[in-house]
Parts: C-alpha cells; structure tokens; sequence
C-alpha cells in the first residue's frame, strides 16, 4: 500500500462506504493484494484502490484546502477518460464541459467513486 503522511492516512484508510464494503467489487478495491496508488491531483489528495482483477477501480479524492476544490476526472485519469463513474460515499458536486467531468470538493470534503475498468 502506499504511504502517505498522517494527516492523510485518515481518510484513505478509513472510508466512510456505509454497506458500499459488502459489494465484492468494492470489497475487492480494499483487500491487502489490491494496486494501491497516490494520485498528483493539485491542491487535492487522490488514491486509486484497484482489484488483481482490475475489473474495477475505487477512486478516493480529499480536500484539505480551506476553499473549494475541483479536478477534472479526464486529466487526472486520461487512462479511464470513457469510464462512467459511480457516487459510492461522501459529499460532491460536478460540472460538466467539454474535455469531461469536474468533481467539486468542499473545505474537508472526501468523495469515494467507483468505475468499471
């Protein structure tokens, strides 16, 4: 798993999925064998969990700004640009243009998505 700072390792690491865990697809995001990896998302804190199977990818995005955040999904994961992404927990909203998807974070904000690969 990768490391991040304490002050990070929080959220990552704790997910608020409510009864998202119980869905083996999401489940299998979090096993000890999954691909874990720390996204360079600008002022906010990304980690993507990847199943072995890479059948799905669990996408966690956390602002610790004192201001509103936004990423667009396309530049921060060019690789899944045509994904279709799924609400798994959190607080977001987004906006749409033409290079995709915008997700805006509050102040402390935390989102969990979730995509097919």
């Amino acid at each position: 798993m990768s490391s991040l700072a304490p002050a990070q390792a929080l959220w990552h690491r704790a997910p608020a999925l409510s009864d998202c865990l119980d869905k083996p697809h999401i489940a299998a995001a979090f096993a000890e064998d999954a691909l874990v990896r720390r996204l360079d998302a600008g002022s906010l804190v990304g980690v993507l969990h990847e199943p072995v199977d890479r059948s799905r990818v669990v996408l966690g995005l956390h602002n610790p700004s004192p201001a509103e955040a936004r990423i667009n999904l396309g530049a921060l994961l060019p690789e899944r640009a045509d994904c279709v992404w799924h609400f798994l927990s959190g607080s977001m909203h987004t906006s749409h243009a033409a290079d995709g998807m915008s997700v805006h974070l509050d102040t402390a904000g935390t989102v969990w998505l979730t995509a097919a690969s």
